[in-house]
């Protein structure tokens, strides 16, 4: 046990929940984005991450397991398990990520080693051990390719029962881009993904349609950039690896946070535009990985949904994208407040 983690509270900043915690387990492949979302969860006093696990997809999944230790040992994480899950999509072939996130999946951003090591339970048994377990229901979010959800939830259909919600990043109601119309954690296990998308449990999709948009300004990653707190350090640089993929930013702007945007729906509902819409996973042709979301109006009335019922799903579309990019700033300017990240007690 580190001894920043018992005095968590003198730096982790309080969000917009309800006031209570909120116990959530994290299935991540940790490229630069879900780096920036495991930093968030660690600094986030009203989320409680009992366990993190992990799916090959940015990197391979030996990689994935090592950037996840590294982040967790930065941001002086406590004692939170770490599990080793799928491989490999459950019928695709392994498509890792590398062109954006770079050979070791954190574009080059290099962490401190770490003494901390996976558990050896799997990925799956990890989530159904940390939510079953669990005196609260417990959020699951998804950063990643969907395997190792759907195989606990193909495995372990009783943590339905244990579930408060299910949080994907993933997904899109208009462009792609791994292909014109797929975003890659989808496209990268479709199968998977439908099986996430047609469980029956209450499902929030965050997709590209505000993953694009929101960014932290290139004045916050440097300042970050030349911290003495290796979590605030590695936000900067990791900022920096990102820059702007989507068109239409100006040069004041360095950085897509990406999957973080997640946990901001968690913690910060009302600055995010939802709405409950029927969606589907192409499993087939060009379009295969594509969340074909059904905005129609008629679509979505009771006498469509019997006739070809859909899956309904919370789609986030907008958001304050200038209180959400504030929020996730305030989270981790608060590592400053502590003197160390990780000294052994």
């Amino acid at each position: 046990m580190h001894a920043v983690a018992r005095a968590r509270g003198a730096y982790a900043v309080g969000c917009e929940h309800d006031g209570m915690t909120r116990p959530i387990v994290v299935d991540v492949d940790t490229g630069t984005d879900d780096a920036l979302a495991l930093l968030y969860a660690v600094g986030c006093a009203d989320l409680d991450l009992r366990a993190v696990t992990c799916v090959a997809g940015n990197a391979g999944l030996e990689q994935v397991v090592e950037n996840t230790l590294r982040v967790l040992e930065a941001a002086g994480a406590g004692d939170v398990p770490v599990a080793a899950g799928a491989t490999k999509p459950l019928i695709e072939r392994m498509r890792p990520e590398g062109q954006f996130h770079g050979a070791d999946g954190l574009g080059g951003v290099a962490l401190a080693p770490t003494s901390r090591r996976p558990v050896p339970e799997s990925a799956t048994e990890l989530l159904h051990a940390a939510i079953v377990g669990s005196a609260d229901p417990v959020t699951l979010v998804s950063l990643a390719p969907m395997t190792n959800v759907a195989m606990l939830l193909t495995l372990h259909p009783d943590v339905a029962d244990h579930l408060e919600r299910l949080v994907f990043m993933g997904g899109s109601a208009s462009v792609g881009n791994v292909t014109a119309v797929a975003e890659f954690n989808v496209w990268q296990d479709p199968e998977a993904a439908t099986c996430v998308v047609e469980s029956g449990l209450p499902v929030t999709m965050y997709g590209l349609d505000v993953f694009n948009r929101l960014v932290i300004g290139r004045d916050v990653a440097d300042r970050w950039s030349g911290s003495h707190h290796p979590a605030v350090r590695a936000a900067g640089g990791l900022l920096h690896r990102r820059g702007t993929r989507a068109a239409g930013f100006e040069q004041d702007y360095v950085g897509v946070l990406g999957d973080a945007g997640a946990l901001l729906v968690l913690t910060h509902p009302a600055l995010f535009t939802t709405e409950a819409l029927p969606v589907r996973v192409n499993l087939e042709g060009l379009g295969r990985g594509q969340t074909i979301v059904d905005r129609r109006p008629q679509a979505q009335d009771a006498e469509a949904l019997s006739r070809d019922p859909w899956p309904v799903l919370e789609v986030a579309l907008d958001a304050d994208l200038e209180g959400a990019a504030a929020a996730f700033v305030e989270v981790v300017d608060a590592f400053e407040r502590t003197t160390s990240a990780v000294e052994p007690a």
